[in-house]
């Protein structure tokens, strides 16, 4: 267990998640990225995950594809918030905050509501001194430890490393609606800030070698530079393209 003065309680992330600051960076005149905290933003970032990551064949049936989509939305709301709790064992080592990007949803308008088809309802937030509701156009979260849990490609900097040196982002999302707008772009500047802000040197991030237009976000737009590539039979046992672990220096 990680330990700091003043003594956190028993989890890391719980202490972190006690003392943080809510912190609001806007992004456009309509689109903001900020620490996720409560019960509906969560449930918001989880549900555009679902939709963003599960696709489906053209001759599977509706229902049955939004009751998958439903089902895996669940399983990552809870993932999210016993991860940012500290109450996932293992995560234990690990402090893991969400961010999430929202637009006002006068702005997201009729193409938001058809890219977020039936889950909808579940990435629109009350207002809560903005002008309108929001609506959740984008997440990441940000994982501040030596490594992810169950993950294999493991940062290799620096070197020798203590436990608050590296951070991974994982699950990074952007609704199709808001796509080329600076969304992923303002979210790995506000993870990376975060990062930067404890203490992390290197700040990592799992990629598809296949998908070019992740790469060229962190390679062109973020700065980040590749250190490993996963070994092709590796990928080909998993069923999925290889990727490439990314790294930027920020301390």
């Amino acid at each position: 267990m990680l330990t700091q003065n003043p003594q956190p309680p028993s989890s890391l992330c719980a202490w972190y998640t006690a003392g943080r600051c809510r912190t609001v960076c806007q992004l456009t005149p309509s689109v903001f990225v900020r620490q996720a905290t409560n019960v509906a933003e969560y449930r918001a970032a989880a549900f555009l995950r679902a939709a963003s990551f599960y696709q489906y064949a053209a001759d599977r049936s509706q229902y049955a594809a939004r009751l998958h989509q439903r089902m895996k939305a669940d399983a990552e709301w809870s993932a999210i918030e016993s991860k940012v709790h500290g109450t996932d064992a293992d995560y234990k080592e690990v402090i893991v905050i969400c961010y999430i990007a929202t637009m006002e949803s006068d702005h997201a308008g009729t193409k938001a509501s058809t890219d977020a088809g039936y889950l909808d309802s579940a990435t629109l937030l009350a207002s809560h001194g903005y002008a309108a509701p929001e609506r959740v156009v984008g997440t990441l979260d940000l994982n501040i430890g030596l490594k992810l849990p169950s993950e294999e490609l493991m940062g290799q900097q620096p070197s020798p490393c203590q436990q608050l040196d590296r951070a991974y982002m994982s699950n990074v999302c952007t609704a199709k609606a808001a796509q080329r707008q600076g969304v992923a772009t303002q979210l790995v500047q506000a993870a990376e800030a975060e990062a930067a802000r404890q203490g992390v040197k290197f700040l990592y991030v799992h990629v598809a070698q296949d998908n070019t237009a992740a790469v060229k976000l962190y390679s062109t737009h973020c700065s980040f530079q590749q250190e490993q590539q996963e070994s092709e039979p590796y990928a080909r046992a998993l069923s999925r393209p290889s990727r490439l672990l990314l790294y930027k220096q920020i301390n």
